[in-house]
């Protein structure tokens, strides 16, 4: 049985540990509600004092897997998340390539502690 605060931040069909590829969601999800429901109901877990918070956390999450309205809304959520953390890691690699492109090796200058070629545009003391 998971902890309570676990699952507020997992998805709603990762709560009933399914993947659901098929159109048949509604039978699977209700199946794997009662099976995960009797492993966390607060009679099965008198010892643990966040059995029923759980509980309701899981009736919840079946409300609205199981409300088609409800279910369509999330999953849109759930898509638009995905996308945009698709779009900030494309970002974030683009990001690493330009801070690559500025290092100053990148730039023609010599890695620390290297050997210092003269810049022949330089002005030199003494010139």
């Amino acid at each position: 049985c998971q902890r309570a605060g676990e699952i507020e931040k997992e998805h709603l069909y990762n709560v009933f540990g399914i993947v659901l590829r098929t159109e048949k969601k509604q039978t699977r999800v209700k199946k794997a509600y009662r099976q995960k429901a009797l492993s966390c109901h607060p009679d099965k877990n008198p010892d643990n004092p966040r059995a029923a918070e759980l509980f309701h956390q899981l009736s919840q999450a079946l409300e609205v897997l199981t409300d088609a309205a409800a279910r369509a809304a999330y999953d849109k959520v759930r898509k638009a998340k995905k996308q945009a953390a698709e779009r900030t890691q494309k970002l974030d690699e683009k990001r690493k390539k330009v801070k690559l492109d500025r290092t100053p090796e990148r730039r023609g200058f010599p890695a620390a502690g290297g050997t210092a070629e003269a810049d022949p545009g330089a002005d030199t003391p003494g010139a």
